[in-house]
């Protein structure tokens, strides 16, 4: 075994200090002696953690170095073994998927499992960017077959990023990682640390090493103890109880034999109440539950059976006699006779004393069957763990915290601090046990600030003794699993004690259990009681059936909301009590009738364990679709579908799935129908419809969820629509904010906007743009299939089809600013022909002005011009009324932004150089040009900068100009709305917005196709608007685009006849 990596040790007590490499895989003897050199015992375990890591160069592997140090030296250990086995090629494969981005192996247990997993990859480790991996896949892969000298023509580098986005694959420096398409094979991920890997071992501290033979941990008792009564030959009560007497102490020595400690410990918890020396008789003789004849008899009805012996224990017997006494004043002094001599009167006083009597146990009787102990039992997974643990919390006497501790131990009380720390994510039941262990040491152990020398304070083997003790004894009484507990080591802690320093010590174990477990009974019964309060008092609360079936129910306007959720989960069924007068119980109740659930209530969830299961809940519905609806949820080419979780409407099925622009659509008709038959007169149906849904989608490459409930009824029309106008109201409801911000908080409030804003602006475009894709879709595929269609048209169709189906990828990616969409035109041969005579004007013109026809396009497809400068000034209407003359700050105060839609351009003209915004102000303040038509510029103006090719807006505040960027930008949401309007908007496919000549003489210069019966209607447009006043700013002296597309239009309409309208879609 060679070293694969170090891991730095060190003790948090010697900070400051080196700590010790540890080279893994390792041994325990290796292990306990590097704990011994930075002073690491089993007296304190919570001192060590790891403080670094190294590896050799051709040995280093690229795992994080702050997982490493969260990590623990056993999983380390294992780790260290596990890649051992790895070969160099399947090092450099791990060290690449270690360093993609997004790494899958974020956790000590995934990494553990690549040796099973290397096919999971596919590794190129000689190809570390686009244009290797191009001509590997170009000429060494096999994969392209086509003639060689094809192949020189073809970009490397380009070819090779299509390849790795296609394939979604990475660059590393170790080469190229894509996954191959095999299942990932959780082996060692999520379970213990197998056995042989185990080797931290805490050394023995000096203190406790001359208890060196430790016997092996005891075994779980198979059969019940056998009742072995203690038989009794004294003549008189007197030698009785001095044979009684006689065996405590020969009980008491032999009771640190390891099987007799852990039932004595047993007996202990169900008698906690019970004196020392009477509990370890009960032990003594096997005794589990006892009680004397006529007890068993008139209170459980069961008789001893014939021929049994009594178990003996010790009962108070007082007895009174008469003694002369002094008499005393009522300020308890002696009365003197006159001579001056105290007074004496005889008084009868009562002597404590003890007699042997007999009880049986229950095994020595029979009879009817005994009731329920009165003891509440735990289960191993620790049932109501979150009142229990809240009960230890009020019986400690020191703080209880959870922390990352390092080194492996579960928990410690800090002597300095007055705390106790629990290590974080343990079991239930781990954190049970050791919270009860801390607070042992807690009541028993602390340090007495008035004693330096701490001499009343036990030794180390001692505190360790008696928590364990209390911790074994506190466990066993409420039914907590104890068969890990072992006692084999307090033999040797208990060899050569006298006798009255071990029974003081099992008195300080008893007395410490009896009070915690009394201590925690009544916490225990109070926070039941506050439960039972609560729960009167609440808004919502789950129900858990005995049939694993879960009711969730909450208030709302009308009465009550209710969900019923299967054991796994997921939603079965659900609706609306109309019941307001209810209480929240009888709701509960009520609803269960309703769906038909006639189990038991098991248990009522509020608080903890309300959220808890409503997080469970979330996250079975979340993944609870069936696997096609899982596969479409990560195909990145897959619309969003919805599921309906559950409905009141009888057009809808439970469970039902359908893509999104259909469930838009569906719900929007639904709405509108349950809204219109509602008004009715002598309608008597229900007011809503309420209707459960789930919608799977792909966002930014990643599979998620949205889940809601729309109310049929309420007239907010489609699926999308109604998300986007609850989001928006929560947004602005104050009542909303005032409740978040006093029940959670304000970063709670930070964070419910951010979510709201994330909603607006990406999500709900997101959807609108995938229904938008589907509406063109269906259009295309609708007209493609009537008989008329040229073959151009259905060309067209075909192409818009492939586009939509290219376009899904790309915005469940998040790229939402699509390629444009086909056109018409460009199937069209005449149009083609038009094409290319624009295209050479246009080459035409740049060669004019000296420019390549990349230059003059990067231009603008105009000449190079002199810098200018525009002037805006607010539309004089009253939409506008609370933005003029307002400095910028209290704009922003009051919630506005500087948007140009309000704006309207009042001026214009050529920016001479080396003119400040400043000059502008002054010139257009105090002496403004005869040709400026606006008011004097004043704030709540804005002037815009056309230099150097970049525009800059400035608006004019009370003291200067602020730069507001916002002014030239473009709000997505609106663009989205703008697309779903246009596609709403085909009405036989033909758009009724014509676009402008400008829009033409635009896309001409870019090269796209232009319909000519657009150009017709533009330029007839262009005819009938009255004429604007020209701007100052200079105008190229050749005829424009737009000048020339006029005359070749009016050519072309003398040579050709009017064309029929064409059938054109757009996004």
């Amino acid at each position: 075994m060679s070293e694969l990596f170090s891991i730095q040790l060190q003790n948090r007590q010697q900070q400051g200090r080196d700590g010790i490499w540890l080279d893994l895989p390792t041994t325990t003897e290796q292990v306990q002696a590097a704990l011994r050199q930075i002073g690491i015992s089993s007296d304190n375990p919570q001192g060590l953690f790891i403080s670094g890591y190294f590896a050799e160069e051709e040995k280093r592997f690229a795992i994080p170095y702050n997982m490493v140090l969260a990590s623990n030296v056993d999983e380390l250990n294992f780790l260290a073994a596990r890649l051992e086995t790895l070969s160099a090629g399947e090092r450099a494969e791990l060290n690449a998927a270690l360093q993609a981005t997004q790494s899958e192996l974020s956790s000590i247990g995934r990494i553990t499992d690549f040796p099973e997993n290397v096919d999971y990859y596919v590794h190129l480790p000689e190809v570390h960017g686009p244009a290797q991996l191009g001509d590997y896949y170009l000429n060494r892969s096999g994969m392209v077959d086509m003639p060689e000298e094809w192949k020189g023509g073809i970009d490397t580098a380009q070819f090779g990023r299509y390849v790795a986005q296609q394939e979604q694959g990475v660059f590393t420096q170790y080469g190229y990682l894509v996954k191959s398409g095999d299942e990932w094979q959780k082996v060692h991920e999520g379970q213990p640390v197998p056995e042989e890997y185990r080797v931290l071992s805490f050394p023995v501290s000096e203190i406790l090493r001359d208890a060196a033979n430790i016997p092996p941990p005891v075994q779980p008792e198979t059969e019940p103890q056998k009742v072995i009564p203690i038989i009794l030959n004294g003549k008189d009560s007197a030698e009785r109880m001095k044979e009684i007497t006689d065996r405590l102490e020969t009980g008491i020595q032999e009771l640190f034999d390891s099987d007799r400690y852990k039932a004595y410990l047993t007996t202990m918890a169900k008698f906690h109440n019970y004196s020392f020396n009477n509990t370890l008789l009960i032990a003594m003789q096997g005794g589990q539950l006892v009680a004397g004849f006529n007890k068993w008899k008139d209170t459980f009805h069961r008789t001893v059976k014939k021929g049994e012996k009594g178990i003996k224990i010790l009962a108070p017997a007082p007895y009174k006699v008469k003694q002369k006494m002094e008499k005393l004043d009522e300020q308890g002094k002696p009365i003197l006779d006159k001579d001056g001599k105290p007074l004496t009167e005889e008084k009868t006083v009562q002597i404590p004393a003890f007699k042997v009597v007999s009880v049986f146990d229950v095994s020595q009787t029979e009879g009817e069957p005994l009731p329920t102990i009165a003891v509440d039992e735990l289960s191993g997974s620790v049932q109501d763990y979150q009142d229990f643990f809240k009960a230890l919390e009020q019986a400690s006497p020191v703080p209880i915290g959870f922390e990352d501790i390092e080194g492996g131990a579960h928990g410690y009380f800090h002597l300095l601090d007055n705390r106790i720390a629990i290590q974080e994510g343990m079991s239930q039941l781990q954190t049970i046990k050791t919270a009860i262990h801390e607070i042992a040491h807690a009541k028993l152990h602390a340090i007495d600030p008035t004693d330096p020398e701490q001499t009343n304070r036990p030794d180390s083997r001692t505190r360790e003794v008696q928590a364990e003790s209390v911790a074994y004894a506190v466990c066993q009484h409420y039914g907590l699993d104890t068969s890990e507990y072992s006692f084999g080591y307090v033999a040797g802690w208990s060899s050569g004690r006298e006798l009255a320093e071990l029974k003081a010590s099992l008195e300080i174990i008893r007395s410490a259990a009896h009070e915690l477990i009394s201590a925690l009974d009544e916490h225990l019964a109070e926070l039941r009681q506050q439960r039972e309060a609560d729960l009167s008092a609440a808004q919502e609360a789950a129900f858990a059936l005995d049939n694993g079936n879960t009711l969730f129910i909450q208030t709302c306007d009308s009465g009550y909301d209710y969900t019923l959720y299967g054991p796994d989960h997921t939603a079965l069924d659900g609706g609306q009590l109309d019941a307001p007068g209810l209480t929240l119980p009888d709701a509960g109740q009520e609803a269960l009738n309703l769906l038909g659930q006639t189990a038991a209530v098991a248990e009522v969830l509020l608080g903890d364990k309300l959220a808890a299961f409503q997080e469970a809940a979330e996250k079975a519905n979340e993944f609870s679709a069936p696997e096609a609806e899982k596969a479409a949820a990560t195909d990145l080419s897959a619309e969003p579908t919805v599921t309906i979780l559950w409905s009141e409407s009888d057009k809808l099925q439970d469970g039902e799935i359908m893509p999104l622009s259909v469930a838009n659509r569906v719900f929007e008709e639904l709405d509108t129908t349950q809204h219109t038959e509602r008004e009715k007169d002598g309608y008597t149906g229900g007011w809503y419809d309420k209707t459960a849904f789930r919608i799977d989608f792909t966002l930014n490459g990643q599979p998620d969820n949205y889940e809601g409930r729309q109310d049929f009824g309420d007239g907010e029309g489609s699926l999308v629509q109604h998300i986007q106008n609850y989001h928006e109201y929560y947004a602005k409801d104050e009542n909303w904010k005032n409740f978040v911000l006093h029940n959670k908080g304000p970063e709670a409030w930070e964070q419910d906007k951010a979510e709201r804003e994330m909603v607006l602006t990406e999500f709900i475009p997101y959807l609108k743009q995938h229904c938008n894709l589907s509406a063109m879709e269906q259009t295309a595929a609708t007209l493609r299939e009537e008989q008329n269609a040229s073959p151009e048209q259905t060309a067209y169709y075909n192409a818009v089809v492939a586009y939509v189906h290219d376009c899904r990828p790309l915005l469940n990616q998040g790229q939402y600013n699509l390629p444009e969409p086909p056109k018409l035109t460009d199937f069209d041969q005449s149009l083609q022909d038009y094409k290319a005579q624009v295209q050479a004007e246009i080459a035409q013109e740049a060669a004019a002005a000296g420019m390549t026809v990349e230059e003059y396009a990067a231009a603008g497809f105009e000449a190079p011009q002199q810098d200018s400068f525009s002037i805006y000034q607010l539309r004089n209407d009253d939409s506008t009324r609370d933005c003029r003359f307002e400095p910028y700050d209290r704009l922003l105060a009051a919630g506005l932004t500087v948007d140009k839609a309000n704006y309207t351009e009042v001026y214009a003209a050529p920016l001479a150089a080396g003119t400040t915004l400043e000059d502008i102000y002054r010139t257009f303040n105090v002496d403004h040009p005869a040709d400026f038509k606006g008011h004097s510029l004043s704030v709540s103006d804005v002037v815009v900068l056309h230099q150097n090719g970049q525009d800059t807006a400035h608006y004019c505040d009370s003291v200067g100009f602020q730069q507001v960027p916002e002014f030239l930008r473009e709000n997505p949401l609106r663009t989205a709305e703008l697309s779903t309007e246009q596609n709403e908007n085909m009405i036989d496919s033909v758009l009724n917005n014509a676009p402008s000549l400008s829009e033409l003489e635009a896309k001409a210069k870019a090269g796209e196709q232009i319909s000519l019966m657009d150009l017709a209607a533009a330029v007839k447009a262009e005819e009938k608007a009255p004429k604007a006043k020209k701007s100052r700013a200079a105008k190229p002296k050749k005829p424009s685009i737009r000048a020339q597309l006029d005359a070749a239009k009016k050519e072309q309409s003398k040579q050709t006849q009017p064309r029929e309208k064409t059938k054109e879609l757009e996004v």
